[in-house]
């Protein structure tokens, strides 16, 4: 099975997605159009204060807008950081009993260049040799507005 997880990215204060978040959700069609995926998590918390709606609720219904089926996409809406993200989302994927080879981890580029090793904190929830990560980024850095 070839799964797929979104990496959240905080709201704006009414609530609305970022371009950010878009564009992570934007790369996880594109990745989708091109190779295709069994199920995709998309995983993130409610870290706006001001807001009381999740990361993950937002990023599907973005989704499911553009046109993917719903059953396709699971919410992990209680993550508020990466560590989070990876650990709660394949927490879903074993409590589901999937038997993933592929996890593609989808986000922005902006995601590696932050202080932390995003690279190492996916692999470290992975944690299982016969799984195979993917990464699956932009290459531009794609600021806020």
């Amino acid at each position: 099975m070839r799964l797929g997880i979104i990496l959240g990215y905080r709201l704006k204060d009414d609530g609305t997605m970022t371009k950010r978040l878009m564009k992570r959700c934007d790369l996880a069609m594109q990745y989708i159009k091109e190779f295709g995926l069994d199920k995709l998590i998309v995983s993130g918390g409610v870290a706006n204060e001001h807001t009381n709606v999740s990361e993950a609720k937002r990023m599907k219904d973005y989704l499911v807008n553009k046109g993917m089926d719903p059953d396709f996409i699971i919410e992990e809406d209680r993550s508020m950081t990466t560590w989070d993200n990876m650990e709660f989302s394949m927490k879903i994927a074993r409590d589901r009993g999937y038997d993933v080879n592929v996890v593609v981890v989808i986000t922005t580029v902006d995601h590696y260049l932050l202080s932390y090793n995003t690279v190492k904190i996916c692999k470290e929830y992975i944690n299982d040799k016969n799984i195979n990560m993917v990464l699956y980024t932009d290459t531009v850095d794609n600021p806020d507005e």
